[in-house]
């Protein structure tokens, strides 16, 4: 017998002689001992069902076929020589369990999140769009009716929304605390300042008359029912322009005035309600005086802080805020602030 590879050329003459035996040629082969006049011819792969060359053929071996990435050998028999090439399941929206090897295919899980089953195969909620879908796609993919991608949109919103809210309302709050009457305490003071003015600031000045007297108790009891900050202001100027006093000369009507209580002095004489007007009408802008509304929440405050602006400009004379009253048609409060400038003077 020959050896693998070989062929018998000639058998043996006599017993015990060995056979004349020769190598395969190429694109034959023998992969056993044999008794073969001729070596067997190779196979071929065949590239249009997909198969392709593993081993190639030698003297004692066939080729050995294989199936191109993406396909397994479906076996026709349990040795698998004769197969078909079968392309690999893709998992389209599913988990893959098992990846497709040689010889078996892909085998799949359940629908990957964000996608329902609908009959054997799996599909993107963002498929339906605004549709109505079933059970399965309402469980998993939630209510139809709001289209796909518009979780971010809202989430920003519920985010955003309450903080421009917020701030609109801080804004609005601030503005009107800036802009509401006076508070309680405001009112005691006011209430005390009215009755300090009402008595004379000098030890030999003439009492106020009976008659001035009940003016006052007349007017205070209006403020405090109309919440009268503003109003007690008001009732002073007129107690002022009233009731007798001393006459004492002016304060220097050039002169310039200074921070500090001669400032206050201001303040107590100009009605709370007409303050602003006040400011107007020695040319404050409008500007400055809501930056300091915005700036300071007590009304006490505001007002020092805008006549210390308004102290800064060249014009800023005591002169200025006399004329400034008269201009109101203030002239009780106008005397009044000389009068009380003439008794801490």
């Amino acid at each position: 017998m020959c050896p693998p590879g070989t062929f018998m050329e000639s058998p043996c003459a006599y017993a015990g002689e060995e056979p004349t035996c020769r190598h395969c040629p190429t694109g034959t082969f023998l992969s056993a001992c044999n008794t073969m006049l001729e070596c067997l011819a190779c196979s071929e792969c065949d590239a249009q069902v997909s198969e392709v060359v593993l081993k190639n053929c030698t003297a004692t071996s066939n080729v050995e076929c294989g199936c191109r990435p993406g396909y397994f050998q479906r076996c026709n028999q349990p040795s698998c020589k004769d197969f078909t090439c079968t392309q690999c399941r893709q998992c389209r929206g599913r988990s893959t369990r098992r990846n497709c090897s040689s010889r078996e295919d892909t085998q799949c899980g359940d629908c990957k999140p964000g996608f329902f089953l609908e009959g054997s195969e799996c599909q993107p909620c963002a498929s339906k769009g605004l549709e109505w879908c079933g059970d399965s796609c309402e469980k998993t993919c939630g209510s139809p009716n709001l289209p796909a991608g518009t979780g971010l949109e809202y989430l920003l919103l519920c985010l955003i929304g309450p903080l421009l809210l917020g701030a609109l309302v801080a804004y609005h709050k601030r503005r009107q605390l800036s802009q509401d009457t006076l508070s309680t305490a405001d009112e005691v003071a006011i209430r005390d300042l009215m009755l300090q003015k009402a008595e004379p600031c000098l030890p030999d000045a003439t009492a106020p008359s009976l008659e001035s007297q009940n003016l006052l108790q007349l007017n205070l009891t209006e403020s405090l029912q109309m919440n009268g900050a503003a109003w007690a202001a008001t009732a002073s100027c007129s107690l002022s322009s009233k009731e007798p006093h001393q006459d004492a000369p002016s304060p220097p009507r050039g002169s310039v005035l200074q921070p500090g209580s001669q400032l206050y002095d201001i303040i107590d004489a100009v009605p709370v309600r007409r303050w602003k007007e006040f400011m107007r009408v020695l040319e404050l802008r409008d500007a400055e005086i809501e930056v300091v509304e915005m700036e300071f929440t007590h009304v006490r405050d505001q007002q020092y802080e805008m006549l210390k602006r308004w102290c800064q400009q060249r014009h800023a004379t005591l002169n200025a805020v006399i004329h400034a009253l008269e201009r109101m048609e203030l002239s009780g409060c106008a005397e009044e602030l000389r009068h009380r400038l003439q008794c801490f003077s």
